[in-house]
């Protein structure tokens, strides 16, 4: 499928989404704080990750999924932790963390495939659903295989996006598996969305049940994270440092990046 944007990245447009993101690391670790003690294990067991009281994630990549999932997609009454979190640290209108903020409001839950890549800044994708183009700035993702679709939250810059919590790769086994899901719980109707955020929740569940998360390997360059996907995604033996099993301990830094041991951070809300 063709693609008819023509947005290519400046430097100034890759400064831009550096500085943005290093800002979004900062804005996120304080609003992890605010998540509220019940979120987490609520949020974990509706994406299949909380077994017999206990949280258990996979990987380093299924914390960052876990917080992003709760973050956006744990509702109540009828905002997200990212709109309460706005509501009561509101920035000072003009700066960038208000801009950060209002980007969020509008972040959308995706599944993306590429198309084309712009080395050393990011990618153009279709989204797979919606037939929506967009320039997704991200320094790992235009090092990746153009034949991997992926599942991600997307956060909107302007001329470009940029990803939120961890991506995962899918194929179109689980795609149709969730799409069946979806109809079952009559969050697909008619062709849209009922509830885009019960909707991104069984995108993240089904994906994680299909070892997603497993599939992701890491290469340092330059201290940046390059991910690559396993052969069953894109059909070719890639060499991998597969990730073992993880589970913070209590006395281990939180992996949600706030610099507490997990015991006294996430660890103590579950």
């Amino acid at each position: 499928m063709p693609l008819t944007s023509t947005f290519i990245p400046s430097p100034a447009d890759v400064e831009r989404y550096a500085r943005l993101r290093g800002l979004a690391r900062d804005l996120n670790h304080r609003i992890v704080q605010t998540i509220p003690r019940e979120a987490i294990p609520q949020v974990a067991e509706a994406i299949g990750r909380l077994h017999g009281g206990v949280l258990v994630l996979g990987s380093e990549d299924e914390s960052s999924v876990l917080m992003d999932c709760c973050l956006f997609d744990w509702i109540r009454e009828g905002k997200n932790i990212i709109e309460k979190y706005a509501e009561n640290h509101p920035p000072a209108p003009g700066t960038e963390e208000h801009e950060l903020l209002e980007a969020y409001r509008q972040a959308k839950y995706r599944i993306v495939v590429p198309q084309s890549r712009v080395p050393g800044a990011g990618a153009h994708f279709v989204d797979l659903l919606s037939g929506e183009e967009l320039f997704i700035m991200d320094v790992g993702l235009s090092h990746n295989p153009l034949d991997v679709a992926y599942a991600t939250r997307t956060i909107p810059l302007g001329q470009f996006w940029m990803t939120g919590g961890a991506g995962l790769p899918t194929g179109t086994e689980a795609i149709k598996i969730v799409m069946d899901r979806l109809s079952k719980q009559r969050l697909l109707e008619e062709g849209r969305f009922t509830d885009p955020h019960k909707v991104a929740l069984v995108f993240v569940r089904t994906l994680l049940e299909s070892g997603a998360s497993q599939h992701v390997a890491y290469e340092t360059v330059e201290n940046q994270r390059q991910q690559e996907f396993h052969s069953k995604f894109h059909g070719a033996d890639v060499p991998q440092q597969k990730m073992s099993a993880y589970a913070p301990a209590r006395n281990s830094p939180c992996p949600c990046g706030s610099g507490k041991r997990y015991k006294r951070c996430c660890g103590a809300r579950v």
